[in-house]
């Protein structure tokens, strides 16, 4: 009962922040997303195959899947919130179903709470995230795995793997928790990786379709000398050092803290099989994410570890219902709420990291683009004339779905000078800091505007 009574209400929380989103716009790479999915929308599904400048080489199910939510409903923001929900929804079930293994009934509330605050997980579904459709299917598989159905956990590795760039390297992880965790001799664990035969040959003929008709394999020759170039040793340590500092950011450094100590001491006092197995889970797909981002130059974010904060939530409420009274357990996990909605409006300088699009101090945001796009429009300013950076460069036919596209210029690495104005955000991570500097120190401020901890300012050139 109890069990349905929290069910009802994780399904209730996550319809109730679709309905608040329902006119959030797609958002930083959501855009790219956005933008393959429109390409299948308006040209046909053509074999899942995007153009090149829209391609990461993986299998583009939530571009397939956004592209027939619209082909069936019609294009809409509405309709892009609606079809993720099914996802959401799944989320929460298969969340509880694996909290539910290894929890008691009381402490299943604690987890609950750390799900409603979990900064990343709900910023994401308010800006539609792609990412998503990976959370659902990595916890479809887990926990299939370790109820030992195999047919639905080949079922699920198979779209895991297919459903993003990332899915194939979370099914290794899974791969290297079932051989240490579910299969204990050589040969059970030689007859059990039987299992992966089926969607290894799935994503090897996609792989090898994809090659067909791009003629590359896993890097584009659109990004090889960008976000998907192999790094020095020296920016890999860079790297390392961002994973450790993304996974705590926005709070969850207290939770890690937590995992850590309590579980010291629990291992101390006895030796819980359930620990390690939930230790396994938290730590093989977070080094085996690590090994595969650490090389490579693209930016690491906070959205990227989701499965692992989730798992995380569970392992603290482990140890939180092994204190003895229940005061300590509501004090301990009253401040782990705090610490997490606290994330919400964690703030580092200018041109570092801010994880815009996984905490929830990007909603202000929308409303000041909103805004600026007005007073550009009523003033007659052409947006021929402005230069900007990402995210502001977004087309509002990719970003909010109109009928018309509407941009500015992108300054990807300048010159400011060339145009007449410049739009400029503290959300962009600029690579052109000396003449953003320059810009404001020099340039006419013709109308700024703030809310919250964001601001848009559109400069005007001294000539």
């Amino acid at each position: 009962m109890q069990n349905r009574i929290l069910l009802s209400f994780t399904f209730l929380y996550f319809i109730l922040i679709t309905a608040l989103s329902i006119n959030i716009p797609f958002f930083w790479d959501g855009t790219f997303f956005s933008a393959s999915a429109l390409h299948f929308f308006e040209n046909g599904f053509q074999y899942g195959i995007a153009p090149k400048e829209l391609d990461t080489g993986g299998f583009p199910m939530y571009s397939l899947y956004l592209a027939m939510a619209w082909k069936v409903f019609s294009k809409s923001l509405a309709v892009s919130h609606l079809a993720l929900l099914p996802v959401l929804l799944g989320i929460a079930y298969e969340y509880l179903k694996l909290a539910n293994r290894f929890l008691k009934k009381h402490a299943l509330i604690f987890a609950v709470l750390l799900l409603f605050f979990e900064p990343t997980l709900i910023t994401q579904t308010i800006l539609i995230g792609y990412d998503l459709l990976l959370v659902y299917f990595f916890l479809l598989s887990l926990n299939a795995l370790l109820a030992g159905k195999r047919r639905l956990y080949i079922l699920a590795f198979a779209l895991l793997c297919l459903s993003n760039v990332r899915g194939p390297m979370l099914g290794l992880s899974l791969l290297l928790i079932d051989l240490t965790l579910v299969s204990p001799t050589i040969k059970t664990k030689f007859q059990k990786s039987k299992t992966y035969f089926i969607p290894f040959i799935i994503l090897s003929l996609w792989t090898v379709f994809h090659y067909y008709k791009t003629g590359w394999w896993f890097i584009s020759p659109e990004r090889e000398h960008t976000h998907e170039a192999l790094l020095p040793a020296s920016m890999m340590l860079r790297q390392l050092l961002f994973i450790f500092w993304k996974i705590a950011d926005f709070g969850r450094v207290a939770l890690w803290l937590f995992l850590f100590v309590a579980g010291y001491f629990l291992f101390q006092k006895k030796n819980s099989s359930l620990f390690k197995t939930l230790l396994k889970i938290i730590f093989i797909p977070l080094i085996t994410l690590s090994v595969f981002m650490i090389p490579i130059a693209n930016p690491i974010g906070q959205k990227y570890f989701i499965v692992i904060f989730l798992v995380l939530n569970i392992g603290v409420c482990f140890l939180i219902q092994e204190i003895k009274t229940r005061k300590g357990q509501l004090t301990i996990i009253s401040c782990f709420c705090i610490a997490l909605l606290s994330g919400n409006f964690w703030l580092y300088p200018e041109r570092f990291g801010n994880g815009w699009d996984s905490s929830l101090k990007i909603i202000p945001y929308f409303h000041l683009q909103k805004e600026m796009d007005v007073f550009i429009k009523n003033n007659n300013i052409s947006p021929a004339d402005i230069g900007t950076q990402f995210p502001l460069i977004a087309d509002k036919r990719v970003a909010y779905l109109s009928d018309t596209s509407y941009c500015y210029n992108n300054v990807w690495s300048g010159p400011v000078g060339k145009f007449k104005y410049f739009l400029y955000t503290n959300i962009i991570n600029t690579d052109i800091p000396q003449q953003v500097d320059e810009t404001k120190q020099k340039w006419e401020l013709i109308k700024g505007i703030h809310s919250g901890q964001v601001y848009i300012n559109l400069y005007k050139r001294p000539d």
